[in-house]
């Protein structure tokens, strides 16, 4: 898989959750600059720690605003603005299910749009959008799950998550639609979206089209397969579903790529 040989600088948002901090550190290892949003102060330590190490060879920054504030695709531009103008972005943000269901909306859903829309902006100068998502946010039931599978995740997304499912497919939607209305190809939605998140170490997995709608994956797997994407050549408008699996990460990230994987397809959006 050929990867990018440019040095790149990294907008992180929602850099002290747990896929934000195992990702940071593979990001500045390739020796880009990467700049962390925390919402607050008390988090600086803990990001700033990721940063340290002779294998650091990029620039790692601390900005402290909260998203949960941003409230425009102005306000989110002028984050981007003060960040350094980013070429790439991460939307690692949510929130975590703490506030009710406003707090949910607020963030995983208008805060992303409008990180979005800023970022797809030409003026930007944002080339890539990684936003961090779950496997069975969609309206529609994919041709490569049976009937049982479907069911299974219109249950999840009706019951426990019915808000976080509301609010993120919004967010995925808006990110495919911005990409693919960037006609000169230079902005690329890349929508990551993993299966129940674990602590486990890194490991193999099953990327692109899941087989079905339930397992679980690690969040160190999840930060490395974001690396790679981040990295490589030719990654184009698409989501990427994902789960532990028996794959190579690295395999899998330049299968997904050369092949063309898209589990959007089917969803109205496509």
């Amino acid at each position: 898989m050929a990867t990018s040989a440019a040095a790149h600088h990294v907008l992180v948002l929602g850099g002290h959750g747990k896929i934000a901090q195992l990702l940071t550190p593979l990001l500045l290892q390739r020796g880009w600059a990467v700049t962390s949003v925390i919402r607050s102060s008390e988090q600086a330590a803990a990001i700033e720690k990721l940063g340290g190490g002779d294998s650091q060879r990029g620039r790692l920054s601390v900005l402290v605003r909260s998203i949960e504030d941003v409230k425009s695709e102005e306000q989110a531009r002028a984050v981007l603005e003060e960040a350094g103008r980013p070429d790439y972005v991460v939307w690692s943000a949510g929130a975590a299910g703490k506030g009710g269901p406003e707090r949910t909306f607020a963030i995983d859903r208008d805060a992303a749009v409008h990180f979005i829309r800023a970022s797809a902006a030409p003026s930007s100068g944002v080339t890539r959008f990684l936003l961090v998502s779950y496997y069975c946010s969609r309206r529609t039931k994919p041709a490569w799950w049976d009937d049982a599978s479907w069911t299974a995740a219109e249950e999840i997304n009706s019951g426990a998550l019915k808000t976080y499912y509301a609010a993120k497919v919004v967010a995925d939607e808006a990110l495919y639609a911005a990409s693919k209305g960037r006609t000169d190809g230079g902005f690329v939605g890349i929508d990551l979206r993993p299966g129940t998140l674990s602590d486990e170490p890194a490991g193999g997995v099953e990327l692109g089209k899941t087989k079905g709608s339930a397992g679980k994956v690690s969040r160190a797997s999840v930060a490395r397969v974001a690396d790679q994407l981040l990295a490589a050549d030719g990654v184009k408008n698409s989501w990427i579903d994902m789960l532990d699996g028996d794959e190579e990460i690295s395999a899998a990230a330049k299968r997904v790529i050369e092949e063309g994987v898209n589990a959007a397809e089917g969803e109205s959006v496509v």
